[in-house]
């Protein structure tokens, strides 16, 4: 009796077993591509027309099939995010943003994300604060008792951004109110200063303001763009044929900083050809005009139009030839692109959005310095965005 039952019982978990329906087979097709991440610049807001495009157009890429892509939101609602490109702590932002990427299951979740990388793709002012991102999150959503190990940024693309920071803030554009929040900006600059302790926690702009002619003010007060370059009181600047100072050595540079930065697969920057909104340009290529080479005036006189001064060599930094932040260890191995879209100020035309995306799908090696395609890019900007 014992026999048979227990043969029943054998029988029916065989019959279950077989029962089960078989397992999907897993897709064996191309890998996703790597999500991309997107933070616009000044006066720019997620849900802009512009971005909305530019974003469609990459998620519409034959090469790009299936990719995630992310614009930053700052605030709750376009208008807010907006606003906040004016006003607030760049420091609390980029918290901000490193949070809320880590809240993102398309990027931190190893099945959607097989690849724990993404790329990013910042617009002007969202290019240094993108680049915060890399050197203080890090590995993003990476968990204290370290089951997951998070995502890291890939490859830091920026376009118009201001690495070494501007001596001019930029123009408000044509015909605004004078209640836009650029107005309000200027103003509450006249009131209180670039370098009031104020201006540092609440005016986006005067906390990657780097005038040459103020670095003492700049060392002292500034608490985003001199933390993210890694510079310190007392620290050695280009002028003239010499360095005026000492090298710092009070405070020890950030290594996390440096080591992060130095993870990166590629840093790619484009300039613009004609920008009147960054001052100087030279600070989308991350570095300064030669203070020797006088073809195009020094602020305060207004830009001139396609007037572009020598620039210093990086060898003529002191951020570079002491390695600040792992720029000149990325440049050594051939993993530093500069390039140049012709045209205005965030007014992307059909070459430069090409040379865009090439950065971010190319797997190649190529390192190209000042490169310009000598083509004439003519007519309207495929997508214009703000600053």
């Amino acid at each position: 009796m014992r026999g048979s039952l227990g043969a029943a019982v054998a029988l029916g978990t065989l019959l279950a077993v077989t029962a089960r329906p078989a397992l999907s087979p897993v897709p064996s097709g191309p890998p996703s591509p790597v999500p991309i991440v997107i933070w616009h610049g000044l006066g720019d807001r997620f849900d802009a027309p512009g971005l909305l495009s530019l974003k469609e157009d990459l998620e519409n890429r034959p090469e790009l099939k299936g990719v995630f892509v992310h614009i930053v939101e700052v605030g709750e609602d376009g208008a807010t995010d907006q606003r906040a490109t004016f006003f607030g702590s760049a420091n609390a932002q980029v918290e901000h943003v490193c949070a809320q990427l880590a809240s993102l299951p398309n990027l931190t979740d190893p099945v959607l994300n097989p690849s724990r990388q993404f790329d990013a793709l910042g617009f002007s002012q969202g290019g240094q604060l993108l680049r915060a991102v890399v050197e203080r999150c890090g590995a993003i959503g990476a968990s204290e008792d370290g089951d997951s190990e998070g995502v890291r940024m890939r490859r830091l693309i920026t376009v118009g951004s201001q690495h070494m920071g501007i001596s001019a803030l930029p123009p408000c554009p044509a015909g605004s109110s004078p209640f836009s929040p650029c107005r309000l900006m200027h103003l509450s600059l006249v009131r209180e200063g670039l370098y009031s302790a104020w201006a540092q926690h609440n005016i986006v702009p005067a906390q990657y303001f780097r005038d040459p002619a103020r670095i003492d003010e700049y060392l002292d007060g500034n608490e985003f763009l001199r933390d993210i370059n890694n510079e310190r009181v007392g620290d050695a600047q280009p002028y003239g044929e010499g360095y005026a100072g000492g090298y710092g050595d009070a405070e020890p540079r950030n290594e996390t900083y440096r080591e992060n930065f130095k993870q990166l697969d590629r840093f790619v920057m484009f300039r613009f050809s004609e920008d009147l909104a960054v001052v100087p340009p030279h600070s989308s290529h991350f570095t300064l005009p030669s203070p020797n080479d006088t073809t195009c005036a020094p602020p305060p006189a207004p830009p001139v139009p396609g007037c572009y001064a020598t620039p210093l060599p990086w060898s003529a930094l002191p951020l570079y030839t002491q390695d600040y932040i792992g720029l000149r260890a990325l440049d050594e191995q051939g993993r530093v692109v500069r390039r140049v879209c012709k045209g205005a100020h965030m007014e992307i035309r059909n070459k430069c959005w090409e040379g865009i995306v090439q950065a971010l799908v190319d797997t190649g090696p190529e390192a190209v310095h000042d490169y310009e395609d000598e083509e004439e890019d003519g007519g309207e900007a495929r997508f214009v965005l703000q600053l």
